[in-house]
């Protein structure tokens, strides 16, 4: 843990309260507001498959965790966290933290890191949450959580369910037919239980079982009815930490299953495997300097009924890593650190990163931080890469890059912060999905752009965000950048005219992307569009209950997210909540 004004990257995060002024979002919604970040497929109906892009980089190069561990799914096309899998009533925060940083996360933290921190038992014996609602396209959700702390030992309950009749994945250009609704239905349970055993050793454990289901359509402007994804995870992870006078242990694991069985067309059944195991120290030499060493093991796997065995499709790979941390009173602060990616398959490969930065203070309130960076990063081909019997290339280089970042932040006390970031990529054997198989599409490619972003608490009352993303690449016609915009602007305005009234309003505009289109087998640029979307909540009995609605797409804005597929007209969402 560190002040986001002494970490050397930026850092957004969205707190309990974005998070709750998002009536009717999923969590690919939330993400898809932040700077940087293209979700692919939110828009559409809401089992639609999700691909993720930060800085112009694929799902592959960016890590997903939850609670701090990897949740990837081995069956997956590129080895990233499946959004469909987590409800957005189980999160505590989000924090993204752009910019390579393998040498702390290992394989896939090459552009990004999102962290998910899910809610936590209270400080009471005992509170929960219940919370209904309801809207468009048939949608209704229930979910609740209980728990609290009590000699020592702490508890935590949560679930959810959803159901959506949604709406036709297909885009329907033909009058004289009529495609059908292609629903979406969501269950998750989740416990965590902890026991803290001494003022220095506390162990928790997790359990958390995730299900969906979801109609979907052949492809582009093709109706399908009788496809259908029922997708399964079961994780259980354990975790400790040990305090001594100078520093800590920490020891955390999880082992996660996934199951997806597709009916339909192209019916399958496939499974994966992926086990995390992390163990690291942080010792405090001075006031000054800090040191965190570790080593990290990741094993997956992944098997095709009657195809693909797990025991043909494993990889390992164990990284021991360390960084050290210099905090100066001065204002400057360093971050320097290595990891050696040893992987089963391709062998060993160092990774490092230096970071430095300065905070200097100007006036009483107001701080400047200036900041640079560079960090290599590593990328393993998928297993689904390397060996779907329909897809997979068992030829494939993994994605090697290099980070350079440079940047400021301003500080105006707690009222205004703004920050401005450059940054270049020099990437090797980027991975694309190009004909009926994946390959390396270019041996090097660069991809540079920049970010601004700032939060001004206006008034007491008033809240305003603003947020400006431009990236792009060196290649002309680059299959790796289909679908990512060169530029996203967004402007959020939170007030809060009388109390216990909470009124948010967004405006989000994504820019011009270039798509292939299979039923033409052709490149197409798609138009840009924006989304403005209104959200209120108002808090009765002392804020204990909470009623909140939103309309969502307020101008019921025509667009195109996915070529050939569909996307959310205006829709509204209403519910009530009640905390105890």
């Amino acid at each position: 843990p560190l002040p986001v004004e002494k970490s050397g990257k930026t850092i957004y995060k969205l707190t309990k309260k974005d998070i709750d002024q998002n009536a009717g979002k999923s969590v690919a919604d939330l993400l898809n507001e932040v700077p940087g970040i293209q979700m692919d497929g939110n828009f559409g109906t809401p089992g639609t498959n999700f691909s993720y892009f930060v800085r112009g980089a694929g799902s592959q190069q960016t890590l997903v965790l939850i609670d701090g561990m990897p949740l990837n799914d081995p069956s997956g096309t590129s080895l990233a966290y499946d959004f469909r899998q987590l409800p957005v009533n189980q999160i505590e925060s989000i924090e993204v933290l752009k910019g390579g940083l393998s040498t702390l996360y290992g394989t896939g933290a090459a552009a990004a890191v999102i962290n998910i921190t899910l809610k936590d038992p209270s400080d009471q014996e005992l509170s929960g949450t219940v919370d209904v609602s309801g809207g468009s396209f048939g949608t209704f959700s229930q979910n609740f959580d209980v728990g609290g702390s009590k000699n020592g030992l702490t508890y935590f309950y949560s679930g959810n369910n959803l159901n959506s009749e949604g709406f036709s994945a297909a885009l329907d250009e033909d009058p004289a037919t009529d495609f059908d609704d292609d629903g979406f239905s969501q269950q998750n349970a989740l416990m965590k239980l902890g026991y803290k055993v001494n003022d220095r050793l506390n162990i928790g454990v997790i359990s958390g079982y995730d299900r969906f289901e979801a109609d979907f359509d052949g492809g582009e402007f093709f109706d399908d009815p009788g496809n259908f994804n029922d997708t399964r995870q079961i994780r259980v992870g354990i975790n400790s930490s040990y305090k001594y006078s100078r520093g800590q242990f920490n020891l955390n694991s999880v082992y996660n299953t996934n199951e997806r069985e597709i009916e339909g067309s192209f019916p399958s059944v496939s499974s994966g495997r992926n086990l995390q195991l992390d163990l690291n120290n942080k010792h405090n030499f001075t006031s000054s300097w800090s040191g965190l060493f570790g080593i990290n093991v990741q094993q997956f796997s992944f098997e095709v009924e009657e195809q693909v065995d797990f025991d043909d499709t494993q990889f390992t790979m164990v990284d021991p890593y360390a960084s050290l941390f210099y905090d100066s009173p001065s204002g400057l602060t360093i971050h320097a650190g290595v990891r050696m990616n040893n992987h089963n398959e391709y062998g060993t490969h160092l990774v490092y990163n230096l970071n430095p930065s300065y905070l200097a203070k100007l006036a009483k309130k107001v701080r400047v931080k200036s900041f640079v960076s560079v960090s290599s990063a590593f990328v393993s081909p998928s297993l689904f890469q390397l060996y779907s019997p329909s897809f997979g290339n068992s030829e494939l280089d993994p994605e090697e890059s290099v980070n350079y970042e440079a940047g400021v932040s301003f500080y105006l006390g707690e009222k205004l912060t703004f920050n401005a970031v450059y940054f270049l990529r020099d990437e090797e054997n980027a991975i694309a999905f190009v004909g009926n198989t994946y390959e390396n599409v270019a041996n090097e490619r660069q991809v540079d752009g920049f970010e601004l972003d700032l939060d001004w608490q206006a008034h007491e009352k008033i809240n305003v965000k603003l947020n400006y993303a431009h990236a792009d690449s060196d290649i002309d016609n680059d299959a790796g950048f289909y679908r990512i915009p060169n530029d996203k602007f967004g402007v959020w305005l939170n007030v809060a005219p009388v109390k216990a009234l909470d009124v948010s309003l967004k405006y989000n505009y994504t820019g011009e992307r270039t798509v292939f289109v299979f039923s033409d087998d052709a490149e197409r640029t798609l138009d840009s569009f924006q989304v403005v979307d209104l959200f209120a909540s108002y808090g009765l009995f002392n804020e204990k209950v909470s009623v909140y609605g939103a309309v969502n797409n307020i101008f019921n804005e025509d667009f195109i997210a996915i070529a050939g597929f569909t996307t959310r007209d205006r829709n509204y969402s209403v519910g009530v909540r009640y905390n105890f």
